[in-house]
């Protein structure tokens, strides 16, 4: 775990990929004095580490936020204090597909959120938005008017290279919308939820355009088509190819 300070009161939690993935996870603090709200809880083992440093450091959980309810953002949900949690008003659409039944009652939010949400944090304003794309469930989180934490929208390595998105056949004009949707935040700085680097603006710009032509090719075509028909006219190189065959199942 490398811990990381993007501005003062604003640090990431960032590992390293699990095996057999090119991505690692990122949980972002925000802190007021001793308080601190989280963004995301990673995988349980994830979300020890970071309370260990955090009770290290004299800091005390006071909320978490909740980009979206899979397992790589929530599981560490188990550990946490009990605090309040805020989350989509349709997570238990992304639960009851993929979580097993008797393990709900550890992610079910106690702040729901259907409509765009302002907190006052210290000096901190956020701001949770509903925003699906990547999940039907998903929420970016503006940051003092500068950040912007995207969630999986879109995705890093740890190195900076762009991965392909993580959709399923339902899920693709939802993410196409939501990609396009990005370009209104393209003066702020972005944080990934997956991806060590905070990239330049032209590079996101870039990356953007080249999901949108992915998954607009998609959408226009009733055949199936390859990765390599679906991403021709993209100019960079997606990591995860193999998700490609996820839109088709």
């Amino acid at each position: 775990m490398i811990k990381n300070e993007l501005s003062p009161g604003i640090e990431e939690y960032v590992f390293e990929p699990k095996e057999g993935q090119v991505f690692g996870n990122k949980i972002t603090a925000l802190l007021n004095e001793n308080k601190v709200i989280l963004i995301d809880t990673g995988y349980e083992d994830q979300a020890i580490e970071v309370i260990k440093d955090l009770d290290a450091n004299h800091l005390e959980i006071e909320g978490i936020i909740i980009t979206h309810f899979h397992n790589d953002h929530m599981e560490g949900l188990k550990v946490m204090p009990s605090v309040p949690v805020y989350g989509s008003s349709y997570y238990k659409n992304t639960l009851d597909m993929w979580t097993p039944k008797d393990e709900h009652k550890y992610f079910v939010p106690t702040i729901i959120v259907e409509a765009p949400k302002k907190i006052k944090f210290g000096g901190h304003e956020i701001e949770i938005l509903p925003f699906p794309g990547h999940s039907a469930c998903t929420s970016i989180i503006k940051i003092n008017d500068e950040y912007i934490h995207v969630a999986d929208e879109i995705m890093f390595s740890n190195k900076g290279e762009p991965i392909l998105p993580s959709i399923t056949s339902e899920g693709v004009r939802r993410q196409w919308e939501s990609i396009n949707k990005l370009r209104d935040y393209i003066d702020y700085t972005f944080i990934f939820a997956h991806g060590y680097n905070i990239n330049g603006k032209n590079q996101i710009k870039d990356v953007i355009e080249d999901i949108s032509l992915y998954l607009n090719k998609l959408l226009s075509n009733s055949n199936k088509l390859s990765f390599e028909e679906a991403t021709n006219e993209c100019s960079c190189t997606f990591l995860h190819k193999g998700w490609h065959e996820n839109v088709y199942k």
